[in-house]
């Protein structure tokens, strides 16, 4: 038994050491130039993990219609996000479709090949954004056609993720069993895509007829339920996983905060869900005094998650600060290169902000909700980052480029 774990430590880091020297290469690669590629094999690279970035432009949107302190443009600024989102979100899918077209095997491969296959949850992820920024910025100024077509989408998207997140967890064991104290950080998102069912539900329930209202709300604590089990056995491998062979290459380490969107977006589900209870409608007529439990409960089961969420976010700023500003000669000198892994600075931090802006608007506390507005203006200050830097890397040859990206096929 010891020997096994030996030989899986040294494995574990020699693939991380190989890595690195690899990138190094590749940096030097590019840079020099000396090799020239065609569109038909950097298309081959786009992977499913470039949908992190619509997953997070869609959760900006999102935020800033949820900032607690609103100021003049402020929802003009989320309706711009919202387009720029949906033409980002078609722009990648056309990218997917011709990557599928032009190399038909890379289709079973993307999905069976990790860690590539975990982001194909941050596709369903774009889609929840989506539905929700619809909420946000559609029902106001359309009429009751969109309301039942939100609900709609709504239900679909929790069969759909439902059976996906199932599915792919058994085609992973039939097709490429994982080390259960190896997982990658994104492997986090097989299960986020199928709870944030609940998030969806808590924003577009306060428009729904009660006879409907009741149903999803019903669907969002199930789906919590599921989702915060699930999180919970991960996050023990996880954290083995870290204490066993190390925190990782520093370029992918900002993917470890998808470790605390499940316990974030709970908080959002659970006191969005509580403020819109039918008080008048099914089982809360027949026992009107649950509505206040509920709330109550909701607030406090809230906080308790709250630490947790920010213990998480805590461990990955720890984890990555001596690599973001390392102190060297005299100077700082950055020594980590953006990949696609960089855009977990953002969704999950998004469902930490609101659920922070939630609990602060519950407890009436103004300090909270000024703590939540500078945690907005901050992110959205690392999305501005991100999309310049995701930019400069597709036209750099960081990303979309051999040997890159999440669809490298991982040697036994």
């Amino acid at each position: 038994m010891s020997t096994d774990i030996e030989a899986a430590r040294v494995h574990r880091i020699r693939g991380i050491e190989i890595l690195r020297t690899g990138e190094e290469d590749r940096q030097d690669e590019t840079s020099t130039g000396q090799r020239k590629i065609g569109f038909r094999e950097r298309i081959a690279h786009f992977t499913w993990a470039n949908f992190t970035c619509t997953q997070s432009t869609g959760s900006i949107a999102i935020l800033l219609s949820e900032a607690p302190l609103q100021f003049r443009g402020l929802q003009t600024a989320g309706v711009v996000m919202f387009i720029l989102n949906l033409a980002l979100f078609l722009i990648f899918c056309w990218a997917m479709a011709t990557r599928f077209i032009l190399h038909p095997h890379q289709l079973k491969r993307s999905l069976t090949n990790p860690p590539e296959p975990f982001y194909f949850s941050s596709f369903w992820v774009s889609l929840e954004t989506i539905i929700i920024c619809t909420q946000r910025f559609g029902v106001p100024h359309c009429g009751p056609w969109l309301i039942v077509a939100v609900r709609v989408l709504f239900w679909i998207y929790a069969a759909v993720t439902l059976i996906f997140s199932t599915a792919m967890w058994i085609v992973l064991a039939k097709k490429s069993p994982l080390r259960a104290m190896q997982l990658h950080p994104a492997i986090f998102l097989l299960i986020v895509n199928t709870m944030l069912t609940g998030t969806v539900a808590s924003a577009i329930v306060q428009t729904q007829p009660p006879a409907y209202r009741m149903s999803m709300i019903v669907a969002a604590v199930a789906y919590q339920g599921l989702g915060l089990i699930v999180t919970v056995m991960l996050l023990s491998w996880h954290l083995a996983s870290i204490l066993e062979y190390g925190l990782g290459p520093p370029n992918q380490r900002f993917g470890m905060f998808m470790v605390g969107a499940a316990p974030s977006y709970a908080m959002v589900c659970f006191i969005g869900c509580s403020r819109y209870l039918p008080r008048d409608y099914g089982y809360f007529a027949t026992h009107p005094a649950a509505v206040d439990i509920l709330q109550v409960l909701a607030l406090w089961s809230s906080i308790f998650l709250w630490l947790v969420a920010f213990w998480l976010f805590a461990l990955v700023i720890v984890a990555t600060a001596p690599d973001i500003l390392p102190f060297r000669g005299g100077r700082f000198e950055p020594q980590m290169q953006f990949t696609l892994a960089w855009w977990g600075l953002i969704f999950p931090n998004v469902g930490f902000t609101i659920a922070t802006a939630f609990i602060g608007q519950e407890l009436g506390s103004w300090a909270i909700e000024w703590v939540a507005t500078v945690m907005t203006i901050l992110l959205f200050a690392v999305w501005l980052m991100n999309i310049v830097l995701h930019a400069k890397a597709v036209i750099k040859g960081q990303i979309m480029w051999p040997g890159q990206d999440e669809d490298v096929v991982k040697s036994d």
